[in-house]
């Protein structure tokens, strides 16, 4: 798919004209940036943090070369983690001093249609009513993983800054660090794994994958089918 994708009108059996799709800005170049920051750093740190969780079994076969490994694992780690903090403040500024930032967080504050549409979604799923919720901008779903993400990198630069400096803080403090960052590493990889992929690139209609992180553009007819109430809004303004 690109930016050229042509979506066919039927009419008489020998004239199929071709019109192009019309494409909407769903994610600017900012929050393009922010989300390859996001992904890159993630990934680079569930695997180099993972690492230290293997079994010895398997870590016997860099034989001599372990230490040197483990060095460079732990190097890229903190690397990654510094970057990963960095993205935090720059989301932060993003949001708060710039006017597309706090459109963005405005949208994506939980309201209580929220609620009302994982109700009638649920209801939906469950064929007690054949009308799904129309949904704004950001959905229930969208919202979930966005705050959690936000809770979720908290957790793991508060903690992984009190395993970098072990030395200038109580035991206890470390050792429930390791706790808090270890089971939040893999509450995250799941959740990224298991729910995001999905939603955003296996289900149904977007397999193999969204091209939204890669050009913030999305098709008319997911726009209008996924988030109808912001499509709608924009037809009313295009036509005002």
């Amino acid at each position: 798919m690109n930016g050229d994708k042509e979506s066919w009108t039927i009419g008489e059996p020998e004239s199929y004209l071709p019109h192009k799709e019309k494409y909407y800005t769903r994610l600017n170049l900012t929050e393009r940036m922010q989300h390859h920051l996001v992904w890159t750093t993630f990934v680079t740190l569930a695997i180099t943090g993972f690492m230290v969780e293997f079994p010895e079994d398997w870590l016997s076969l860099l034989g001599s070369y372990q230490e040197t490994v483990f060095y460079y694992r732990g190097l890229i780690h903190r690397i990654a983690a510094v970057i990963m903090t960095f993205n935090l403040f720059y989301q932060a500024w993003y949001i708060t001093l710039k006017k597309s930032g706090r459109g963005y967080i405005v949208d994506m504050i939980p309201k209580l249609q929220d609620a009302k549409d994982f109700y009638q979604n649920m209801s939906y799923y469950l064929r007690q009513t054949d009308q799904k919720p129309p949904f704004d901008r950001f959905n229930y779903k969208e919202k979930l993983e966005y705050w959690t993400g936000w809770i979720g990198n908290i957790i793991i630069t508060v903690t992984g800054f009190f395993l970098w400096f072990p030395e200038y803080f109580p035991k206890f403090i470390f050792d429930l660090s390791i706790l808090l960052h270890t089971m939040e590493a893999i509450l995250a990889s799941c959740a990224i794994m298991v729910w995001h992929f999905y939603e955003v690139h296996l289900k149904p209609g977007k397999f193999p994958m969204s091209r939204i992180w890669l050009d913030g553009k999305i098709p008319e007819h997911e726009l209008e089918e996924e988030h109808p109430l912001e499509y709608q809004r924009i037809k009313e303004a295009e036509t005002s």
